[in-house]
């Protein structure tokens, strides 16, 4: 039987209604019973659409198929009680862009301990390395887009590849140009940025948090199992 808010106590609302991050409680068909402000801003749900009782299908009919396999996904939060992370990449936010979120999914008990769905948190996909730790630096948010930069978008998938340790070689491979157009692309790179070796390459990648950036083309909407 489906729940309503009501079974839902005002504590918990108050805190998911004052949290940052996006959250959602369903029941056990996947069916909506709350959603705080910020999920609704991710899913690009307008303001003043009904939620209660619909699954997302009903609302968002185009991230349907690739938000169908999150049903079962959830019964067996339900049937084992255990939680699961998954990482969802797909058109989120009004902008509707390309981006990855980790999507923490728990089991959801009444007052009772009688289990009526699942609670849903959602957070940007962040990436820190070994070298990032070493160094203290702090995680970075992925991003497909960079509007402010005076590069272009091919520029900016060869200084992906070259950022983070590709030779000219393996660059070439992957963007299927010569080892001589490589060696032009990054001649007119390093002219633009105003930088004459790889470590002001580097620090100029950086400072403008340039290395937060994925080409698109490598990014396809898909939901995996992460935990």
């Amino acid at each position: 039987m489906h729940f309503n808010p009501k079974d839902i106590s005002n504590q918990i609302i108050f805190l998911l209604n004052n949290k940052p991050h996006p959250c959602h409680i369903r029941d056990k068909a996947s069916r909506y019973v709350y959603m705080n402000l910020a999920m609704a801003e991710l899913l690009n749900v307008p303001k003043g659409v009904p939620i209660e009782g619909k699954r997302l299908c009903k609302i968002k009919p185009e991230l349907a198929r690739l938000f169908e396999t999150l049903h079962q996904k959830e019964a067996d939060i339900v049937q084992k009680q255990s939680a699961v992370s998954l990482l969802i990449t797909a058109h989120f936010g009004k902008e509707t862009r390309l981006q990855p979120y980790i999507f923490d999914i728990y089991p959801f008990f009444n007052e009772t301990g009688q289990i009526l769905g699942t609670m849903t948190e959602a957070r940007q996909c962040q990436f820190f390395s070994a070298l990032d730790h070493i160094q203290g630096k702090s995680p970075k948010t992925l991003t497909t887009s960079l509007p402010n930069t005076i590069l272009t978008q091919r520029e900016l998938q060869i200084i992906f590849y070259f950022y983070h340790g590709f030779s000219k070689k393996e660059l070439g491979k992957c963007l299927h140009l010569s080892h001589r157009t490589i060696d032009n692309k990054l001649e007119g790179i390093y002219e633009k940025m105003g930088v004459h070796n790889h470590e002001e390459f580097k620090k100029y990648i950086e400072e403008r948090e340039l290395n937060q950036f994925i080409p698109h083309h490598l990014l396809a909407s898909s939901v995996q199992l992460i935990h």
